[in-house]
């Protein structure tokens, strides 16, 4: 496993893939509220291949999947709790 986080509103976390990967997401915010996590690549700079999650509404959970080998950051904005995993894919 890449990443295993959970937690309670923003946060930004790093990982390192050898290949693609997959981020298994959830948030639950008890009401309405919003769960965005966007993903950068080695530099900072957006992925734009892969720009991330942006959700609205009471909770959900998927699956996101990236191509790309490299290090990534990704940084989480909600007021939710939630939990992130992410795994290489293949």
């Amino acid at each position: 496993m890449l990443l295993d986080a959970a937690g309670t509103g923003n946060a930004s976390e790093t990982l390192v893939a050898a290949r693609g990967w997959d981020m298994h997401w959830s948030y639950d915010c008890g009401a309405h509220g919003v769960f965005v996590v966007d993903v950068y690549n080695s530099d900072h700079t957006p992925d734009f291949k892969s720009p991330g999650v942006n959700e609205e509404g009471d909770n959900d959970s998927s699956t996101y999947h990236v191509d790309g080998a490299g290090r990534y950051y990704l940084e989480i904005t909600t007021t939710c709790r939630w939990t992130v995993k992410v795994v290489e894919s293949g």
